[in-house]
């Protein structure tokens, strides 16, 4: 029998469906055959489709519901003495193999495309991170060669700062965090009055968090504001954007939302000069926000376990907690692969090439014991047969480049999987250790 895991049990929908698709196709064979209601007669028993496209839609509860409706009807109606007296036990029998049948099928395939769909999140979710990360670097390289005299400070700097405030302040838009934050995004696109609001579950919190001149209240209802919630997209005033008899308090409205589609905090900009106010300048803003979404989603996700290992990289820590959710939730497994560098003439080039070999999802940390170097790669959705894989191609590549480096005990492998039975922080413990006593 296929496994069911907590996280795809069916909604409340599949329930009422359940309930009320039999009921549906009784009121119907009552209208059109009141004599046999349930179709005994009949060469095929037609009646029974009902639980079993039940069972096929939603899987082997709602089915087994669907089949105990019918059950139940016929006992209801027998109790009545109304038309059928016997009780067909081959058509029940029939009926309620032919559902667990459907269910059983139906459970495995709608587990099987959860598991493909999640799969497939996760790479747009990675694939979106990469490329504002791509943009960031294009856009600072670009800042850099314009106006290296004019704005010595870089994009790829500020960024740097940013991320270990966030760090320091736990992850959290409020404070130095939102005011480093907003003058970041001032300084890249010239705005003169903004304020930038934090969001909780979605919501925003109408208190500014931080500031650029004088700004009035949040007006939530603000159509340029709506619209920029709604849409979940930057919006911005424009002649032609507006309807007659609508009018915006803001020029610019930017979400900062992560790449899981979680809302950070809204930017609103209330006066700006007018060449500034273009859609590469736009483009820049609405990116640097998204990446920095990001980083404060993962430093807030991840603070289970930074603070068991603090120079562990929130992106990886989070990515980590995402993966184990995953594997709770749809048994889909991830693997940790942790390579053990001891001291060696060959060591720095022999992380290089360990670093290199990761793939397009996997993540990696790199940390330091004492006089070992312990490189942790995350491969994401792959079993231990992957990663045995990775092993052995990791054991070339360090023999290739180093000799005999390998064969001298320099790098020593371990692997752990990401399960259903695991926890994150014990597994990491176990590979890793703490950072006093490893």
């Amino acid at each position: 029998m296929t496994r069911h895991f907590a996280g795809v049990q069916p909604g409340r929908r599949a329930w009422v469906e359940a309930v009320a698709i039999p009921l549906i196709a009784l009121l119907l064979t009552y209208a059109l055959q009141p004599q046999d209601p349930f179709l005994f007669r009949e060469p095929f028993p037609w009646l029974w489709l009902a639980p079993a496209l039940v069972a096929l839609r939603y899987g082997l509860g709602p089915g087994v519901l669907s089949t105990a409706v019918l059950v139940l009807a016929f006992a209801a109606d027998r109790v009545g003495a109304l038309v059928t007296p016997a009780w067909p036990e081959g058509q029940f029998l029939g009926g309620f193999v032919l559902t667990l049948l459907c269910g059983e099928y139906g459970s495995t395939w709608i587990l099987r495309l959860r598991r493909a769909e999640q799969q497939s999140e996760y790479a747009d979710q990675q694939l979106e991170g990469l490329t504002r990360t791509l943009h960031i670097t294009r856009l600072s390289h670009d800042r850099l060669e314009q106006s290296v005299i004019s704005k010595p400070v870089t994009l790829r700097d500020s960024l740097a700062d940013l991320r270990q405030t966030l760090v320091a302040n736990t992850g959290t838009i409020g404070g130095v965090v939102a005011e480093r934050l907003l003058h970041l995004a001032a300084y890249h696109g010239g705005f003169e009055r903004a304020a930038l609001y934090r969001a909780h579950e979605q919501a925003l919190d109408p208190a500014a968090a931080a500031t650029i001149g004088i700004m009035p209240p949040l007006a939530v209802d603000d159509v340029l504001v709506s619209r920029c919630l709604t849409d979940q997209v930057t919006t911005y005033w424009a002649v032609n954007t507006l309807e007659d008899g609508q009018r915006s308090d803001y020029l610019v409205a930017v979400p900062a939302r992560a790449a899981d589609g979680t809302l950070i905090g809204l930017l609103v900009v209330a006066e700006m000069p007018f060449l500034f106010l273009t859609e590469e300048n736009l483009l820049a803003v609405s990116v640097l926000l998204a990446y920095c979404a990001d980083e404060i989603w993962a430093t807030q996700t991840s603070q289970a376990i930074t603070r068991q290992w603090p120079d562990c990289p929130p992106r990886f820590a989070a990515e980590v907690l995402k993966l184990q959710h995953i594997a709770h939730a749809l048994g889909l497994e991830s693997t940790l692969v942790t390579a053990t560098l001891s001291p060696h003439i060959s060591r720095g080039q022999m992380v290089m090439d360990l670093e290199a070999l990761a793939r397009g999802l996997d993540i990696t940390w790199r940390t330091e014991h004492h006089d070992q170097v312990i490189l942790i790669t995350l491969m994401p959705f792959s079993n231990e047969t992957v990663a045995a894989g990775y092993i052995r191609r990791a054991q070339a590549r360090l023999t290739e480049n180093g000799g005999r480096a390998a064969d001298l005990g320099a790098a020593t492998f371990r692997t752990a999987s990401l399960n259903t039975k695991t926890d994150a922080s014990a597994v990491l413990m176990a590979l890793v250790g703490t950072p006093d006593a490893a």
